[in-house]
Protein backbone atom coordinates (compact mmCIF):
# COMPACT_ATOMS: atom_id res chain seq x y z
CA UNK A 1 0.00 0.00 0.00
CA UNK A 2 3.07 2.42 0.66
CA UNK A 3 3.85 2.68 -3.01
CA UNK A 4 -0.04 4.56 -3.71
CA UNK A 5 0.79 7.27 -1.60
CA UNK A 6 3.12 9.14 -3.89
CA UNK A 7 0.23 9.01 -6.25
CA UNK A 8 -2.38 10.40 -4.02
CA UNK A 9 -0.52 14.60 -4.84
CA UNK A 10 -0.92 13.41 -8.29
CA UNK A 11 -4.86 12.26 -8.21
CA UNK A 12 -5.56 15.28 -5.72
CA UNK A 13 -3.68 17.78 -8.38
CA UNK A 14 -5.25 16.23 -11.16
CA UNK A 15 -8.93 16.57 -9.65
CA UNK A 16 -8.36 19.54 -8.47
CA UNK A 17 -7.73 21.03 -11.81
CA UNK A 18 -10.50 19.64 -13.38
CA UNK A 19 -12.80 20.93 -11.12
CA UNK A 20 -11.15 24.95 -11.38
CA UNK A 21 -11.20 24.45 -15.53
CA UNK A 22 -15.06 23.49 -14.95
CA UNK A 23 -15.93 25.72 -12.23
CA UNK A 24 -14.17 28.63 -14.66
CA UNK A 25 -16.39 27.59 -17.91
CA UNK A 26 -19.48 27.22 -16.05
CA UNK A 27 -19.41 31.20 -14.60
CA UNK A 28 -17.77 32.22 -17.82
CA UNK A 29 -20.65 30.66 -19.67
CA UNK A 30 -22.77 32.67 -18.02
CA UNK A 31 -21.00 35.87 -18.10
CA UNK A 32 -20.92 35.30 -21.26
CA UNK A 33 -24.21 34.83 -22.21
CA UNK A 34 -23.12 31.34 -23.37
CA UNK A 35 -25.19 29.38 -20.59
CA UNK A 36 -26.50 26.36 -22.62
CA UNK A 37 -23.20 25.42 -24.14
CA UNK A 38 -21.31 24.88 -20.73
CA UNK A 39 -24.18 23.40 -19.00
CA UNK A 40 -24.68 21.47 -21.74
CA UNK A 41 -21.10 20.08 -22.50
CA UNK A 42 -21.13 19.49 -18.62
CA UNK A 43 -23.86 17.45 -18.72
CA UNK A 44 -22.62 15.06 -21.45
CA UNK A 45 -19.12 15.16 -19.89
CA UNK A 46 -21.18 13.66 -16.44
CA UNK A 47 -22.76 11.28 -18.92
CA UNK A 48 -19.46 9.92 -20.50
CA UNK A 49 -18.14 9.34 -16.48
CA UNK A 50 -20.98 7.43 -15.85
CA UNK A 51 -20.46 5.61 -19.59
CA UNK A 52 -16.99 5.03 -18.27
CA UNK A 53 -17.97 3.07 -15.65
CA UNK A 54 -20.61 1.32 -17.05
CA UNK A 55 -18.91 -0.12 -20.08
CA UNK A 56 -15.39 -0.79 -18.64
CA UNK A 57 -17.29 -2.65 -15.70
CA UNK A 58 -14.95 -1.13 -13.00
CA UNK A 59 -14.42 2.78 -11.14
CA UNK A 60 -10.77 4.19 -12.59
CA UNK A 61 -9.67 6.99 -10.58
CA UNK A 62 -7.90 8.67 -13.72
CA UNK A 63 -10.14 7.60 -16.18
CA UNK A 64 -13.57 9.03 -15.66
CA UNK A 65 -11.64 12.87 -14.67
CA UNK A 66 -10.26 12.81 -18.21
CA UNK A 67 -12.87 12.07 -19.85
CA UNK A 68 -14.00 15.07 -18.12
CA UNK A 69 -11.00 17.17 -19.58
CA UNK A 70 -11.48 16.09 -22.99
CA UNK A 71 -14.94 18.04 -22.82
CA UNK A 72 -13.48 20.64 -21.18
CA UNK A 73 -11.05 21.08 -23.50
CA UNK A 74 -13.38 21.21 -26.60
CA UNK A 75 -15.76 23.92 -24.48
CA UNK A 76 -13.39 26.40 -24.37
CA UNK A 77 -12.48 25.81 -28.23
CA UNK A 78 -16.41 26.27 -28.54
CA UNK A 79 -17.02 29.53 -26.31
CA UNK A 80 -13.95 31.45 -27.71
CA UNK A 81 -15.32 30.65 -31.17
CA UNK A 82 -16.89 33.56 -33.20
CA UNK A 83 -20.27 32.17 -35.03
CA UNK A 84 -21.45 34.92 -37.27
CA UNK A 85 -20.22 33.22 -40.53
CA UNK A 86 -21.52 29.97 -41.56
CA UNK A 87 -17.59 28.77 -41.60
CA UNK A 88 -17.90 29.57 -38.21
CA UNK A 89 -21.05 27.66 -37.07
CA UNK A 90 -20.48 24.71 -39.08
CA UNK A 91 -16.68 24.40 -36.69
CA UNK A 92 -18.34 24.98 -33.54
CA UNK A 93 -20.56 22.25 -34.63
CA UNK A 94 -17.50 19.78 -35.18
CA UNK A 95 -16.10 20.87 -31.78
CA UNK A 96 -18.95 20.35 -29.51
CA UNK A 97 -19.80 17.21 -32.22
CA UNK A 98 -16.76 15.09 -31.62
CA UNK A 99 -16.38 14.66 -28.16
CA UNK A 100 -20.08 13.93 -28.34
CA UNK A 101 -19.39 11.09 -30.26
CA UNK A 102 -17.77 8.91 -27.59
CA UNK A 103 -20.95 8.33 -25.37
CA UNK A 104 -22.87 8.22 -28.15
CA UNK A 105 -20.50 5.29 -29.98
CA UNK A 106 -20.87 3.44 -26.53
CA UNK A 107 -24.91 3.91 -26.62
CA UNK A 108 -25.25 3.12 -30.03
CA UNK A 109 -23.30 0.16 -29.53
CA UNK A 110 -25.28 -1.11 -26.91
CA UNK A 111 -28.35 -0.82 -28.08
CA UNK A 112 -27.05 -2.12 -31.37
CA UNK A 113 -25.28 -5.29 -29.62
CA UNK A 114 -26.78 -5.34 -26.22
CA UNK A 115 -23.91 -5.37 -24.22
CA UNK A 116 -20.73 -2.64 -23.39
CA UNK A 117 -18.06 -2.06 -25.78
CA UNK A 118 -15.07 -4.02 -25.06
CA UNK A 119 -11.25 -5.13 -26.43
CA UNK A 120 -13.07 -7.16 -29.07
CA UNK A 121 -15.61 -4.59 -30.01
CA UNK A 122 -12.82 -2.47 -30.82
CA UNK A 123 -10.36 -4.85 -32.48
CA UNK A 124 -13.55 -5.54 -34.90
CA UNK A 125 -13.15 -1.94 -35.54
CA UNK A 126 -9.48 -1.96 -35.98
CA UNK A 127 -9.56 -5.03 -39.17
CA UNK A 128 -12.82 -3.97 -40.93
CA UNK A 129 -12.97 -1.83 -43.61
CA UNK A 130 -15.40 1.22 -44.59
CA UNK A 131 -17.76 -0.86 -46.55
CA UNK A 132 -17.85 -4.15 -44.26
CA UNK A 133 -18.83 -1.97 -41.35
CA UNK A 134 -21.69 -0.42 -43.83
CA UNK A 135 -23.17 -3.46 -44.03
CA UNK A 136 -23.12 -4.47 -40.00
CA UNK A 137 -24.42 -1.31 -39.30
CA UNK A 138 -27.44 -1.96 -42.08
CA UNK A 139 -27.83 -5.13 -41.25
CA UNK A 140 -27.99 -4.55 -37.39
CA UNK A 141 -29.22 -0.62 -36.98
CA UNK A 142 -33.11 -0.34 -36.83
CA UNK A 143 -35.11 2.53 -36.82
CA UNK A 144 -35.09 2.79 -32.81
CA UNK A 145 -31.81 2.68 -32.57
CA UNK A 146 -30.88 5.92 -34.54
CA UNK A 147 -33.42 7.83 -32.60
CA UNK A 148 -30.76 8.75 -29.92
CA UNK A 149 -28.71 9.92 -32.76
CA UNK A 150 -31.10 12.06 -34.07
CA UNK A 151 -31.83 13.87 -31.42
CA UNK A 152 -28.78 14.51 -29.97
CA UNK A 153 -27.87 16.21 -33.79
CA UNK A 154 -30.90 18.06 -33.50
CA UNK A 155 -29.62 19.43 -29.31
CA UNK A 156 -26.54 20.39 -31.27
CA UNK A 157 -27.59 22.56 -33.54
CA UNK A 158 -30.23 24.04 -31.44
CA UNK A 159 -27.29 25.17 -29.08
CA UNK A 160 -24.91 26.23 -32.07
CA UNK A 161 -27.89 28.27 -33.09
CA UNK A 162 -28.52 29.92 -30.08
CA UNK A 163 -24.77 31.01 -29.49
CA UNK A 164 -25.14 33.45 -32.50
CA UNK A 165 -26.36 36.31 -32.02
CA UNK A 166 -24.71 40.09 -30.47
CA UNK A 167 -25.21 39.29 -27.05
CA UNK A 168 -23.17 36.94 -27.27
CA UNK A 169 -19.92 37.33 -26.18
CA UNK A 170 -16.79 35.20 -26.89
CA UNK A 171 -13.94 33.31 -24.65
CA UNK A 172 -11.14 35.42 -24.67
CA UNK A 173 -8.38 33.22 -26.72
CA UNK A 174 -5.56 33.84 -24.01
CA UNK A 175 -8.30 32.02 -21.41
CA UNK A 176 -9.50 29.69 -23.98
CA UNK A 177 -5.87 28.65 -24.84
CA UNK A 178 -4.72 28.10 -21.15
CA UNK A 179 -7.43 26.13 -20.18
CA UNK A 180 -7.27 23.80 -23.27
CA UNK A 181 -3.67 23.56 -22.86
CA UNK A 182 -3.77 22.47 -19.20
CA UNK A 183 -6.52 20.32 -19.51
CA UNK A 184 -4.17 18.58 -22.56
CA UNK A 185 -1.15 18.87 -19.76
CA UNK A 186 -3.88 16.60 -17.37
CA UNK A 187 -4.76 14.21 -19.72
CA UNK A 188 -0.84 13.50 -21.32
CA UNK A 189 0.21 13.00 -17.43
CA UNK A 190 -2.14 11.13 -16.63
CA UNK A 191 -1.41 7.19 -16.69
CA UNK A 192 -3.47 5.72 -19.85
CA UNK A 193 -6.06 3.38 -18.91
CA UNK A 194 -10.23 2.74 -19.77
CA UNK A 195 -12.07 5.99 -19.33
CA UNK A 196 -14.15 6.20 -22.35
CA UNK A 197 -11.77 8.44 -24.34
CA UNK A 198 -8.74 6.72 -23.50
CA UNK A 199 -9.85 2.88 -23.45
CA UNK A 200 -9.80 2.88 -27.06
CA UNK A 201 -6.33 4.23 -27.79
CA UNK A 202 -5.43 1.60 -24.79
CA UNK A 203 -6.75 -1.30 -27.00
CA UNK A 204 -5.42 0.14 -30.14
CA UNK A 205 -1.53 0.38 -28.43
CA UNK A 206 -2.03 -3.27 -27.11
CA UNK A 207 -3.50 -4.41 -30.78
CA UNK A 208 -0.50 -2.91 -32.50
CA UNK A 209 1.96 -4.80 -30.01
CA UNK A 210 0.28 -8.18 -31.22
CA UNK A 211 -0.11 -7.54 -34.62
CA UNK A 212 3.75 -6.59 -34.86
CA UNK A 213 4.53 -9.99 -33.02
CA UNK A 214 2.54 -11.52 -35.51
CA UNK A 215 4.11 -9.68 -38.53
CA UNK A 216 7.67 -10.98 -37.09
CA UNK A 217 6.64 -14.67 -37.01
CA UNK A 218 5.36 -13.95 -41.12
CA UNK A 219 8.54 -12.86 -41.43
CA UNK A 220 10.24 -15.64 -39.79
CA UNK A 221 7.53 -18.40 -41.78
CA UNK A 222 8.85 -16.27 -45.02
CA UNK A 223 12.23 -16.72 -44.41
CA UNK A 224 11.87 -20.42 -43.38
CA UNK A 225 13.89 -20.08 -40.38
CA UNK A 226 11.55 -21.00 -37.30
CA UNK A 227 13.05 -23.67 -34.76
CA UNK A 228 11.07 -26.86 -36.13
CA UNK A 229 11.23 -29.00 -32.79
CA UNK A 230 9.20 -31.81 -33.53
CA UNK A 231 9.39 -34.35 -36.41
CA UNK A 232 6.58 -35.28 -38.45
CA UNK A 233 6.07 -37.74 -41.18
CA UNK A 234 3.02 -39.63 -43.81
CA UNK A 235 3.10 -42.92 -44.94
CA UNK A 236 1.10 -43.67 -47.80
CA UNK A 237 -0.34 -41.79 -50.88
CA UNK A 238 -3.19 -40.81 -52.87
CA UNK A 239 -5.09 -40.08 -50.21
CA UNK A 240 -6.68 -36.70 -49.82
CA UNK A 241 -8.42 -34.81 -46.88
CA UNK A 242 -10.44 -31.67 -47.25
CA UNK A 243 -10.67 -29.23 -44.27
CA UNK A 244 -13.92 -27.15 -44.73
CA UNK A 245 -14.00 -23.74 -42.55
CA UNK A 246 -17.47 -22.54 -42.18
CA UNK A 247 -18.45 -19.70 -40.87
CA UNK A 248 -21.15 -18.62 -37.99
CA UNK A 249 -23.51 -21.34 -37.73
CA UNK A 250 -25.53 -22.47 -35.18
CA UNK A 251 -25.67 -26.25 -35.06
CA UNK A 252 -29.23 -25.58 -33.20
CA UNK A 253 -30.65 -24.31 -36.55
CA UNK A 254 -29.29 -27.92 -37.97
CA UNK A 255 -31.34 -30.97 -38.98
CA UNK A 256 -28.70 -33.21 -38.45
CA UNK A 257 -28.49 -31.77 -34.64
CA UNK A 258 -32.13 -32.51 -33.74
CA UNK A 259 -33.71 -28.81 -35.15
CA UNK A 260 -37.05 -28.87 -35.94
CA UNK A 261 -37.14 -27.54 -39.41
CA UNK A 262 -35.43 -30.24 -42.20
CA UNK A 263 -32.43 -27.36 -43.07
CA UNK A 264 -29.53 -30.00 -43.71
CA UNK A 265 -31.39 -32.53 -45.86
CA UNK A 266 -28.08 -33.61 -47.51
CA UNK A 267 -25.97 -34.53 -44.39
CA UNK A 268 -28.74 -36.31 -42.86
CA UNK A 269 -29.02 -38.74 -46.08
CA UNK A 270 -25.03 -38.75 -45.58
CA UNK A 271 -25.14 -39.58 -41.68
CA UNK A 272 -28.12 -42.15 -42.50
CA UNK A 273 -25.45 -43.75 -45.06
CA UNK A 274 -23.14 -44.08 -42.06
CA UNK A 275 -20.11 -42.78 -43.13
CA UNK A 276 -20.81 -38.97 -41.94
CA UNK A 277 -19.98 -38.74 -38.13
CA UNK A 278 -21.75 -35.79 -35.78
CA UNK A 279 -19.68 -34.50 -33.01
CA UNK A 280 -22.99 -34.27 -30.84
CA UNK A 281 -21.42 -31.83 -28.30
CA UNK A 282 -18.84 -29.45 -30.24
CA UNK A 283 -18.44 -25.85 -29.73
CA UNK A 284 -16.35 -22.74 -30.22
CA UNK A 285 -13.36 -21.67 -28.19
CA UNK A 286 -14.05 -18.12 -29.02
CA UNK A 287 -17.13 -16.37 -30.64
CA UNK A 288 -15.12 -14.64 -33.03
CA UNK A 289 -13.35 -15.76 -36.59
CA UNK A 290 -9.95 -14.47 -36.03
CA UNK A 291 -9.56 -15.25 -32.33
CA UNK A 292 -11.22 -18.91 -32.63
CA UNK A 293 -9.16 -19.73 -35.96
CA UNK A 294 -6.23 -18.87 -34.46
CA UNK A 295 -6.46 -22.02 -31.89
CA UNK A 296 -8.57 -24.00 -34.23
CA UNK A 297 -5.91 -23.91 -37.05
CA UNK A 298 -2.53 -23.90 -34.77
CA UNK A 299 -1.41 -26.26 -31.80
CA UNK A 300 -2.79 -23.37 -29.26
CA UNK A 301 -5.15 -24.69 -27.50
CA UNK A 302 -7.24 -23.83 -24.08
CA UNK A 303 -5.83 -27.04 -22.63
CA UNK A 304 -1.93 -25.97 -23.37
CA UNK A 305 -2.65 -22.04 -23.03
CA UNK A 306 0.19 -21.38 -25.61
CA UNK A 307 0.18 -18.42 -27.87
CA UNK A 308 -0.40 -18.87 -31.63
CA UNK A 309 2.29 -16.86 -32.79
CA UNK A 310 4.66 -19.47 -30.85
CA UNK A 311 2.83 -22.30 -32.62
CA UNK A 312 3.01 -23.99 -35.92
CA UNK A 313 -0.04 -23.96 -38.32
CA UNK A 314 -1.29 -27.04 -39.30
CA UNK A 315 -0.88 -25.73 -43.59
CA UNK A 316 2.42 -25.87 -42.42
CA UNK A 317 2.95 -29.15 -40.83
CA UNK A 318 1.11 -31.04 -44.13
CA UNK A 319 3.04 -29.45 -45.72
CA UNK A 320 6.06 -30.87 -43.69
CA UNK A 321 4.52 -34.63 -43.88
CA UNK A 322 4.64 -34.57 -47.72
CA UNK A 323 0.78 -33.34 -48.60
CA UNK A 324 0.06 -31.26 -51.54
CA UNK A 325 -1.46 -28.25 -49.73
CA UNK A 326 -4.42 -26.02 -51.26
CA UNK A 327 -6.56 -23.30 -49.69
CA UNK A 328 -9.94 -22.27 -51.36
CA UNK A 329 -11.48 -18.96 -49.75
CA UNK A 330 -14.55 -17.18 -50.38
CA UNK A 331 -13.40 -14.94 -47.97
CA UNK A 332 -10.40 -12.55 -48.03
CA UNK A 333 -6.84 -12.91 -46.90
CA UNK A 334 -5.10 -9.41 -47.24
CA UNK A 335 -7.12 -7.62 -44.85
CA UNK A 336 -5.60 -10.35 -42.19
CA UNK A 337 -2.18 -11.47 -43.97
CA UNK A 338 -0.52 -10.14 -40.96
CA UNK A 339 -2.73 -11.89 -38.53
CA UNK A 340 -2.98 -15.35 -37.95
CA UNK A 341 -5.53 -16.49 -40.95
CA UNK A 342 -3.41 -15.11 -43.57
CA UNK A 343 -0.23 -16.35 -42.03
CA UNK A 344 -1.80 -20.41 -41.98
CA UNK A 345 -3.72 -19.53 -45.54
CA UNK A 346 -1.07 -18.46 -47.65
CA UNK A 347 1.23 -21.31 -46.77
CA UNK A 348 -0.79 -23.32 -48.50
CA UNK A 349 1.38 -24.39 -51.89
CA UNK A 350 -1.65 -23.73 -53.99
CA UNK A 351 -3.85 -20.43 -53.06
CA UNK A 352 -6.67 -19.70 -54.57
CA UNK A 353 -9.08 -16.75 -53.71
CA UNK A 354 -12.87 -16.12 -55.44
CA UNK A 355 -13.24 -12.97 -52.65
CA UNK A 356 -10.43 -10.75 -51.83
CA UNK A 357 -9.76 -7.04 -51.02
CA UNK A 358 -6.86 -6.86 -54.04
CA UNK A 359 -9.85 -7.11 -56.72
CA UNK A 360 -12.76 -6.38 -54.56
CA UNK A 361 -14.26 -3.80 -52.87
CA UNK A 362 -14.87 -5.92 -49.45
CA UNK A 363 -18.47 -5.66 -50.03
CA UNK A 364 -19.95 -9.23 -48.52
CA UNK A 365 -22.88 -7.89 -51.25
CA UNK A 366 -20.76 -7.82 -54.22
CA UNK A 367 -19.46 -11.35 -54.11
CA UNK A 368 -21.35 -14.84 -55.39
CA UNK A 369 -22.84 -17.09 -52.61
CA UNK A 370 -19.86 -20.11 -51.58
CA UNK A 371 -21.08 -22.43 -54.72
CA UNK A 372 -18.26 -20.46 -56.56
CA UNK A 373 -15.77 -22.79 -55.13
CA UNK A 374 -17.03 -25.94 -56.37
CA UNK A 375 -15.24 -25.48 -59.92
CA UNK A 376 -11.63 -24.64 -58.49
CA UNK A 377 -12.24 -27.75 -55.84
CA UNK A 378 -13.80 -30.30 -58.75
CA UNK A 379 -10.56 -29.18 -61.06
CA UNK A 380 -8.02 -29.60 -58.01
CA UNK A 381 -9.12 -33.34 -57.43
CA UNK A 382 -9.23 -34.22 -61.43
CA UNK A 383 -5.48 -33.07 -61.66
CA UNK A 384 -4.19 -34.11 -58.35
CA UNK A 385 -1.36 -36.81 -58.04
CA UNK A 386 -2.28 -40.44 -57.23
CA UNK A 387 1.35 -40.71 -55.91
CA UNK A 388 1.07 -37.88 -53.77
CA UNK A 389 -1.24 -37.21 -50.94
CA UNK A 390 -3.80 -34.04 -50.87
CA UNK A 391 -4.63 -31.45 -48.14
CA UNK A 392 -7.46 -29.55 -49.31
CA UNK A 393 -8.66 -26.55 -46.99
CA UNK A 394 -11.96 -24.91 -47.94
CA UNK A 395 -12.64 -21.48 -46.37
CA UNK A 396 -16.64 -20.94 -46.44
CA UNK A 397 -17.89 -17.49 -46.23
CA UNK A 398 -20.95 -19.60 -44.67
CA UNK A 399 -24.10 -18.08 -42.71
CA UNK A 400 -21.82 -14.63 -42.14
CA UNK A 401 -24.55 -11.86 -42.26
CA UNK A 402 -26.01 -10.51 -44.29
CA UNK A 403 -28.10 -13.62 -44.18
CA UNK A 404 -30.62 -13.26 -46.47
CA UNK A 405 -27.21 -12.63 -49.12
CA UNK A 406 -25.54 -15.99 -48.58
CA UNK A 407 -27.35 -17.79 -50.49
CA UNK A 408 -28.92 -18.09 -54.23
CA UNK A 409 -32.75 -17.29 -54.83
CA UNK A 410 -33.22 -21.35 -55.18
CA UNK A 411 -32.67 -21.62 -51.82
CA UNK A 412 -35.33 -19.12 -50.53
CA UNK A 413 -37.67 -21.90 -48.87
CA UNK A 414 -38.06 -19.95 -45.79
CA UNK A 415 -39.69 -16.31 -45.84
CA UNK A 416 -40.52 -13.54 -43.52
CA UNK A 417 -44.07 -12.41 -43.41
CA UNK A 418 -44.52 -8.49 -44.23
CA UNK A 419 -45.67 -7.91 -40.34
CA UNK A 420 -42.35 -9.65 -39.22
CA UNK A 421 -40.27 -7.94 -41.87
CA UNK A 422 -42.34 -4.14 -40.62
CA UNK A 423 -41.55 -5.01 -37.04
CA UNK A 424 -37.39 -6.03 -38.42
CA UNK A 425 -36.70 -2.90 -40.02
CA UNK A 426 -38.64 -0.61 -37.19
CA UNK A 427 -36.82 -2.38 -33.91
CA UNK A 428 -34.48 -4.65 -35.57
CA UNK A 429 -32.11 -2.90 -38.33
CA UNK A 430 -33.87 -5.00 -40.59
CA UNK A 431 -33.91 -8.90 -42.63
CA UNK A 432 -30.15 -9.30 -42.51
CA UNK A 433 -30.57 -11.30 -39.27
CA UNK A 434 -33.77 -12.69 -39.75
CA UNK A 435 -34.20 -16.43 -38.22
CA UNK A 436 -36.22 -17.29 -42.01
CA UNK A 437 -32.54 -15.80 -44.05
CA UNK A 438 -30.70 -17.28 -41.53
CA UNK A 439 -32.03 -21.11 -42.44
CA UNK A 440 -32.18 -20.40 -45.77
CA UNK A 441 -28.17 -19.92 -45.48
CA UNK A 442 -27.95 -23.04 -43.80
CA UNK A 443 -29.87 -24.76 -46.18
CA UNK A 444 -27.59 -23.66 -49.08
CA UNK A 445 -24.69 -24.16 -46.81
CA UNK A 446 -25.61 -27.94 -46.88
CA UNK A 447 -25.53 -27.95 -50.27
CA UNK A 448 -21.95 -26.90 -50.33
CA UNK A 449 -21.14 -28.83 -48.35
CA UNK A 450 -22.36 -31.78 -48.97
CA UNK A 451 -21.58 -31.76 -52.89
CA UNK A 452 -17.77 -30.72 -51.59
CA UNK A 453 -18.37 -34.66 -49.55
CA UNK A 454 -19.75 -35.64 -53.12
CA UNK A 455 -17.27 -34.81 -55.40
CA UNK A 456 -14.78 -36.61 -52.66
CA UNK A 457 -16.23 -39.38 -52.82
CA UNK A 458 -16.48 -39.63 -56.82
CA UNK A 459 -12.85 -38.40 -56.85
CA UNK A 460 -11.68 -41.59 -54.43
CA UNK A 461 -14.38 -43.91 -56.02
CA UNK A 462 -14.57 -47.80 -53.80
CA UNK A 463 -11.16 -47.85 -52.74
CA UNK A 464 -9.87 -44.29 -51.95
CA UNK A 465 -8.85 -43.50 -48.76
CA UNK A 466 -9.93 -40.08 -47.26
CA UNK A 467 -12.23 -37.75 -45.16
CA UNK A 468 -13.75 -34.70 -44.86
CA UNK A 469 -13.87 -32.79 -41.71
CA UNK A 470 -16.18 -29.28 -41.31
CA UNK A 471 -16.45 -26.96 -38.61
CA UNK A 472 -17.52 -23.56 -37.95
CA UNK A 473 -15.87 -20.56 -36.44
CA UNK A 474 -18.04 -20.23 -34.02
CA UNK A 475 -22.17 -19.39 -33.96
CA UNK A 476 -24.70 -17.08 -34.00
CA UNK A 477 -27.46 -15.82 -31.48
CA UNK A 478 -30.04 -16.35 -33.73
CA UNK A 479 -33.00 -15.87 -30.67
CA UNK A 480 -31.35 -12.53 -30.15
CA UNK A 481 -30.60 -11.56 -33.17
CA UNK A 482 -27.21 -9.77 -31.70
CA UNK A 483 -24.83 -11.80 -33.88
CA UNK A 484 -21.79 -13.07 -31.79
CA UNK A 485 -20.06 -10.22 -30.15
CA UNK A 486 -18.33 -11.12 -26.99
CA UNK A 487 -19.44 -7.73 -25.50
CA UNK A 488 -22.61 -9.49 -25.29
CA UNK A 489 -21.46 -12.86 -24.79
CA UNK A 490 -24.44 -15.60 -24.53
CA UNK A 491 -23.70 -19.50 -25.23
CA UNK A 492 -25.22 -19.30 -28.48
CA UNK A 493 -22.22 -17.66 -29.88
CA UNK A 494 -20.12 -20.81 -29.38
CA UNK A 495 -22.96 -23.41 -30.42
CA UNK A 496 -20.77 -24.62 -33.26
CA UNK A 497 -20.86 -27.65 -35.12
CA UNK A 498 -17.52 -30.40 -36.41
CA UNK A 499 -18.94 -32.43 -39.04
CA UNK A 500 -16.67 -35.68 -40.19
CA UNK A 501 -17.31 -37.54 -43.56
CA UNK A 502 -14.56 -40.85 -43.84
CA UNK A 503 -15.02 -43.04 -47.34
CA UNK A 504 -15.73 -46.78 -46.89
CA UNK A 505 -12.16 -47.87 -47.74
CA UNK A 506 -11.07 -45.18 -44.72
CA UNK A 507 -12.99 -47.02 -42.22
CA UNK A 508 -12.13 -50.32 -43.48
CA UNK A 509 -8.26 -50.07 -43.65
CA UNK A 510 -8.25 -47.62 -40.69
CA UNK A 511 -10.18 -49.03 -37.94
CA UNK A 512 -8.27 -48.06 -34.70
CA UNK A 513 -8.77 -44.14 -35.74
CA UNK A 514 -12.49 -45.10 -36.59
CA UNK A 515 -13.37 -47.14 -33.97
CA UNK A 516 -12.22 -44.31 -31.71
CA UNK A 517 -13.93 -41.47 -33.60
CA UNK A 518 -16.98 -43.60 -33.51
CA UNK A 519 -16.23 -43.71 -29.20
CA UNK A 520 -15.61 -39.84 -28.50
CA UNK A 521 -18.52 -38.79 -30.73
CA UNK A 522 -20.56 -37.35 -27.27
CA UNK A 523 -17.68 -36.04 -25.55
CA UNK A 524 -17.52 -32.27 -25.01
CA UNK A 525 -15.52 -30.84 -28.27
CA UNK A 526 -13.79 -27.64 -28.50
CA UNK A 527 -13.42 -26.48 -32.36
CA UNK A 528 -9.76 -25.67 -30.70
CA UNK A 529 -9.03 -29.27 -30.79
CA UNK A 530 -9.14 -29.25 -34.70
CA UNK A 531 -5.49 -29.18 -35.08
CA UNK A 532 -5.10 -32.25 -33.24
CA UNK A 533 -7.33 -33.68 -34.96
CA UNK A 534 -6.38 -33.29 -38.51
CA UNK A 535 -3.33 -34.59 -37.76
CA UNK A 536 -5.65 -37.95 -36.18
CA UNK A 537 -7.82 -37.60 -39.15
CA UNK A 538 -4.70 -37.94 -41.87
CA UNK A 539 -3.11 -40.41 -40.06
CA UNK A 540 0.13 -38.48 -39.97
CA UNK A 541 2.50 -39.14 -37.05
CA UNK A 542 3.97 -36.53 -35.20
CA UNK A 543 6.80 -36.30 -32.48
CA UNK A 544 7.13 -33.53 -30.04
CA UNK A 545 5.32 -31.21 -27.75
CA UNK A 546 2.62 -30.29 -30.05
CA UNK A 547 0.34 -32.50 -30.75
CA UNK A 548 -2.07 -33.21 -28.20
CA UNK A 549 -3.46 -37.35 -28.09
CA UNK A 550 -5.78 -35.95 -25.59
CA UNK A 551 -7.33 -33.57 -28.43
CA UNK A 552 -7.29 -35.75 -30.93
CA UNK A 553 -10.78 -37.08 -31.71
CA UNK A 554 -9.55 -40.01 -33.94
CA UNK A 555 -7.44 -41.02 -30.22
CA UNK A 556 -8.83 -43.58 -28.01
CA UNK A 557 -6.07 -41.25 -25.56
CA UNK A 558 -9.09 -38.31 -26.00
CA UNK A 559 -10.36 -36.94 -22.96
CA UNK A 560 -12.26 -33.73 -21.91
CA UNK A 561 -14.62 -33.92 -19.01
CA UNK A 562 -17.50 -31.71 -18.69
CA UNK A 563 -15.83 -29.40 -15.48
CA UNK A 564 -13.14 -29.17 -17.80
CA UNK A 565 -14.97 -28.41 -20.77
CA UNK A 566 -14.38 -24.32 -21.65
CA UNK A 567 -14.72 -21.36 -23.84
CA UNK A 568 -13.63 -18.01 -24.04
CA UNK A 569 -9.91 -19.04 -24.83
CA UNK A 570 -10.52 -20.81 -21.48
CA UNK A 571 -11.83 -18.09 -19.10
CA UNK A 572 -15.51 -19.27 -18.95
CA UNK A 573 -16.77 -22.54 -18.34
CA UNK A 574 -18.65 -23.94 -21.31
CA UNK A 575 -22.54 -24.83 -20.87
CA UNK A 576 -24.20 -27.09 -24.12
CA UNK A 577 -27.79 -25.20 -24.32
CA UNK A 578 -28.86 -28.62 -25.22
CA UNK A 579 -28.20 -32.14 -24.83
CA UNK A 580 -27.03 -32.72 -28.54
CA UNK A 581 -26.63 -36.40 -27.91
CA UNK A 582 -28.83 -38.74 -30.12
CA UNK A 583 -30.14 -40.35 -27.12
CA UNK A 584 -31.87 -37.06 -25.90
CA UNK A 585 -32.86 -36.41 -29.76
CA UNK A 586 -35.03 -39.64 -29.48
CA UNK A 587 -35.78 -39.16 -25.87
CA UNK A 588 -36.77 -35.61 -27.31
CA UNK A 589 -38.98 -36.58 -30.09
CA UNK A 590 -41.28 -39.31 -28.16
Amino acid sequence: MSALFPLIPVKLLFIGLTVYIWTQLIRRGTVLNQPRASRFMFAFALLSVVLSVISVGKIYPYGAVTDLLIFAAATSLFMALPMRSLAGRFSGFLIIALPLLGPLTYLLHYQVVGGAMNKDSFIAVFQTTRAEAGEYLASFTSVMSIIPLLLAIALLVWIVKHNVGNERKVLPVKTATTYFLLSILMIALAPLEKGLFTYPVDVYVSYQKEMATTKERMAQFSERNIKKDYRISKEGEGEVYVVVVGESLNKHHMGVYGYELDTTPNLQRLKDEGNLFIADNSFSNYPGTMAALSHALTAANQKNNTSYTESPGIVELMNEAGFMTHWLGNQPLSNSYDMILGLIAKEAQDVQLTFDIEFHSMSHKNHQPDGVLLPLYKDILAQRDAGKNQAIFVHLMGNHTDYCERYPEAFKRYEVSAMDALYSHIFKGGLGHSRECYDNSILYNDYVVSTLIGELQNALGENGIGGLLYFADHSEDIERGVGHSSANFSYDMVESPALIWLSPAYQQIQTNQTAALRHNLSQYYPNDFIFDTVIGMTGTQMEGSHYCNSCDLFSFAYDLPAENARTMHGKLAYKPLKDASPAAITVAEH
